[in-house]
């Protein structure tokens, strides 16, 4: 297509040749198409969509340029985020600090204290405190998510999680000696801490390998380490352990590291049907094991994990096996002997988490499973039931009763139905099947309501809006459809005493508490629903209930419903508002976080300050939520990039440029444009049509998602878009309001003169050269040697050739692009040059310097005559002399000149 032609050619050209040429290649280069080649957009100076398309056509990203110069100041500590001098996210990185070296903690010594009572009182404040300080960590994974690329030559530092305090005047050290602790209580804020670590990680780090990871193995395993391994698995690095040290971290018997590993190996190799993960799976869940295997010794959080893990390495695969398995998991009984008898509820939860999974979407459609009737067994396993007799390879293990717990011949809701529900909602998700929905309405009764606990009222909400995924609306008429009528009627009543006498057999806590879970279960399905898409419809609705619920935790009213249940409500709309809002870094959203992030009472739990903080990390990125301690961070599957980086190509620093986003018609919306500034975050790609830069200072560019699936993919990998500046303008960041670009500035001289160079080239080299050697008499010197005319007659064609080709190419450039694309050269420029040169060579024939009646005739004409004949176009003296034609002869033979009457008249004189 270019036919080999590179600009060191063109620079080679005559500019007569080589400027109508360039005319057409500045005309391409205000739209061209996206997808040239890189050196067809290197020829036409579009070196940003060169960029754009190397990183296309090789799926490698040109190394980023150093930090923006609003970095972190000497002594922070580096979080991996650019741009962090903007106050919200200085603000999150100080609430998400949970790497503080001390906890200042004040108290007040009352006049019939003791110093042991004042000891115990600061001490109890300080546990108060370490809860919060305890749940930061996950909300810190999410705010760092694949922000930084490691050292390879060094460990990966993982802050230590520092719980003691300070005592102000004198600064006296607190500690918790005096106070009764869970033995436990650091275990998992530490697991937690080593994930958040981990997810740092930039994912696609080709040189993180085995070695490395092993590298990164302390003498003694830790839980943070255990964390850091698991985070490595969420991010698809430890794909590359080898199983040889995969058997090494195993036989240690650390339980929180084979709780890492497991999950870890399982996220990487997620939907693979990996056979040898498999088998490492097997080993700890004792379903997949033959019944005559020897009983292995496994920790139950190691059998939680290896059941989950099935559910991710067969994730929508339908696998009858593991299917058939997991339904029998659910309702696994207790025993034999003194197993399964603690801690089944989170079992029992992890696999129909796991069947979710791995029926995901097929609902009742999925081949080889029909006959296992998996939607009615998990209905039974949901609202009760008789026991169905065990089977499988399980069977004769389970006939030696448990000596802890007899639960008869039905089945144990309190321990199955979460399972059950959130598997029922996985397994039909998307599908819309309106019967399955039905079993998941709430009771419209009050005896049917006092059978179900509000909790599992939140999950069911949660599966039906799951199921009928298209008919959730962004609005409070719809979360307000699914509240029963006697819910509606009785629930927060006022005055109770108010009650009629017919309404005696109502429990006014029962219903408050089932309209609070309602509500907060359909704002959860709302905030899946519309993840990352910061819709204004439901973020109002959803910012509307988290105050709501805000309001009656401070009421009397709200004592109807408890404040567990209303704190466990806000906290679950809070996450789901700040889902919908996911990456925006909303300020509405950050002040009521911030807000409840500062409470440390005792009513105030831990899962409490896990969910604000949760929420915190999601406003700066997005994702979605599971529950369980090491479950919680599975969110990062559920992560997607969509943030967009624009980089000046010049420099490859990142820089401010206004965007439009075109949208396409969905059944919610027309086609929409969305005026953004980048950096951003972007709606999700398959809603997007078209992403054009419309700013003055810089090229224009459009980037049609629609046309090629290899830019859609390109620009969710690396997420980043090369602009080039225009000549005579600063960037966003240098010149906020564009007052010192050169067309804006009324007294040029008191300019910074290295801001002219920097508005052409953001090369540093060039700016510190001209700061240091250019000065205004140089510049101005050199302009005017540019300026002084030319003595060659070959430059005069090319000048004719210039005024020719413009003369006749402006009307139609006009008629082509618009009025809005201007030329290279101005029309008023090229005017003004041709008249220049009329009236030089006019001055020169009134002078005598050119002696037109002698000269043109003469084969050796002097040079100046030679310049004037090219000029006006005269015929050369061997095919018409000059001097021998008078009047009407002589106007005749010049009438195809551009000759002016003066000089014709000159001409005629002898």
């Amino acid at each position: 297509m270019l036919a080999g032609v590179t600009a060191t050619d063109l620079d080679r050209l005559p500019i007569g040749v080589g400027l109508p040429l360039r005319e057409a290649i500045h005309m391409c280069t205000r739209n061209p198409p996206f997808n040239l080649s890189q050196e067809a957009f290197s020829l036409i100076g579009r070196e940003d969509l060169a960029a754009q398309a190397s990183a296309r056509d090789k799926e490698i990203l040109p190394q980023h340029g150093p930090l923006s110069k609003t970095a972190l100041k000497e002594g922070d500590i580096d979080d991996g985020m650019e741009f962090s001098d903007e106050v919200r996210l200085c603000r999150s990185q100080t609430v998400g600090k949970a790497f503080n070296p001390w906890i200042f903690v004040g108290g007040f010594l009352l006049l019939a204290s003791s110093d042991h009572d004042f000891i115990q009182e600061q001490e109890t404040k300080l546990l108060l405190m370490c809860k919060r300080v305890m749940a930061l960590s996950v909300g810190r994974g999410m705010f760092t998510l694949a922000t930084s690329r490691p050292i390879l030559t060094e460990t990966l530092p993982i802050p230590t999680l520092e719980l003691t305090g300070r005592a102000p005047p004198r600064n006296t050290v607190v500690g918790l000696d005096h106070v009764d602790c869970p033995a436990d209580m650091r275990v998992w804020p530490q697991f937690h801490n080593g994930v958040a670590a981990g997810l740092k990680i930039a994912p696609g780090i080709s040189q993180i390998d085995s070695t490395w990871i092993v590298y990164n193995k302390p003498k003694e395993l830790t839980n943070e380490h255990a964390g850091f391994l698991m985070a490595l698995g969420l991010n698809g690095h430890l794909g590359n352990l080898s199983y040889m040290n995969l058997h090494d971290y195993l036989c240690k018997g650390h339980e929180l590291t084979t709780v890492g590993l497991l999950l870890g190996i399982s996220a990487a190799r997620r939907a693979s049907m990996d056979l040898s993960t498999t088998k490492v799976l097997s080993i700890h869940v004792d379903a997949l094991l033959p019944p005559t295997s020897a009983e292995l010794d496994v920790p139950h959080s190691a059998q939680v994990a290896g059941v989950l893990g099935v559910g991710l390495v067969y994730e929508g695969t339908a696998h009858r096996r593991m299917a058939e398995v997991l339904l029998s998991e659910i309702g696994r009984p207790a025993g034999p002997d003194m197993e399964n008898a603690v801690n089944r509820e989170s079992y029992s939860l992890a696999a129909g988490l796991a069947l979710g999974l791995v029926m995901l979407q097929h609902g009742n459609d999925a081949l080889g499973v029909s006959d296992l009737k998996m939607a009615d067994q998990l209905f039974q396993y949901m609202v009760g039931g008789q026991k169905k007799p065990q089977t499988g390879t399980q069977k004769e293990k389970f006939k030696s009763p448990s000596y802890l717990i007899k639960e008869g011949d039905t089945v144990n809701i309190d321990v199955t139905a979460a399972g059950a529900t959130l598997a029922l909602g996985l397994m039909f998700m998307k599908t819309n099947n309106s019967s399955v929905a039905s079993w998941l309405d709430a009771p419209d009764t009050q005896f049917l309501l006092d059978s179900v606990r509000p909790d599992f009222l939140l999950l069911r909400l949660l599966s039906r809006g799951l199921i009928m995924w298209d008919s959730i609306q962004p609005c409070k008429d719809w979360v307000e459809s699914h509240i029963p009528d006697i819910v509606q009627k009785y629930a927060f009543c006022a005055d109770p005493e108010t009650l009629k006498v017919d309404d005696s057999d109502i429990d006014l806590q029962t219903l408050s508490q089932a309209k609070a879970s309602i509500i907060a279960g359909c704002c959860l399905a709302m905030g899946m629903r519309f993840a990352g898409s910061a819709n204004q419809e439901a973020f109002t609705c959803l910012m509307h209930y988290t105050k709501y619920f805000k309001d009656l935790l401070g009421s009397a009213v709200g004592e109807q419903a408890g404040k567990p249940t209303l704190e466990t409500c806000m906290d679950v709309c809070l996450i789901s508002v700040a889902l919908v809002m996911a990456g925006s870094g909303n300020l509405e959203v950050l002040r009521i976080t911030r807000q409840l992030h500062k409470r440390h009472s005792a009513d105030v739990s831990y899962g409490s300050h896990m969910a604000v903080h949760m929420s915190i990390g999601l406003l700066f990125l997005g994702g979605g939520r599971y529950h369980l301690q090491a479950f919680r961070h599975l969110y990062v599957l559920a992560a997607e990039p969509r943030v967009l980086v624009t980089r000046e190509v010049e420099n490859n620093t990142a820089c401010y440029v206004p965007i439009q986003v075109t949208l396409k018609s969905t059944e919610f919306y027309h086609e929409t444009t969305l005026d953004m500034i980048s950096p951003c975050i972007l709606p999700e790609y398959n809603l997007i049509k078209k992403i054009s830069v419309v700013s003055q200072r810089y090229l224009p560019i459009s980037i049609d998602l629609g046309t090629d699936s290899s830019i859609s993919r390109c620009l969710s990998k690396f997420g980043t878009v090369f602009v080039k500046r225009r000549a005579g303008y600063l960037s966003y960041a240098d010149d906020p309001k564009g007052y010192r670009n050169l067309l804006a500035r009324t007294f040029p001289e008191q300019s910074d003169k290295t801001d002219v160079v920097r508005s052409f080239s953001s090369e540093p080299q060039m700016v510190t050269f001209a700061g240091l050697f250019c000065d205004v008499h140089s510049v101005c010197r050199k302009a005017v040697e540019s300026v002084e005319a030319h003595k060659d007659p070959m430059a005069l064609w090319e000048l004719k050739l210039v005024l020719s080709f413009y003369g006749n190419a402006f009307a139609k450039i006009i008629a082509h692009f618009g009025k809005d694309v201007k030329p290279l050269l101005s029309e008023d420029f090229v005017t003004q040059c041709k008249a220049c040169l009329d009236k030089t060579l006019d001055h020169a024939t009134q002078t005598g310097n050119i002696p037109v009646s002698s000269s043109l005739d003469s084969l050796n004409s002097s040079l100046q005559a030679v310049e004037f004949a090219i000029h006006h176009d005269l015929p050369p003296p061997h095919k018409q002399p000059l001097s021998a034609l008078q009047g009407l002869s002589l106007v005749d033979a010049v009438k195809n000149s551009t000759i002016p009457t003066p000089a014709l008249v000159r001409l005629a004189l002898p």
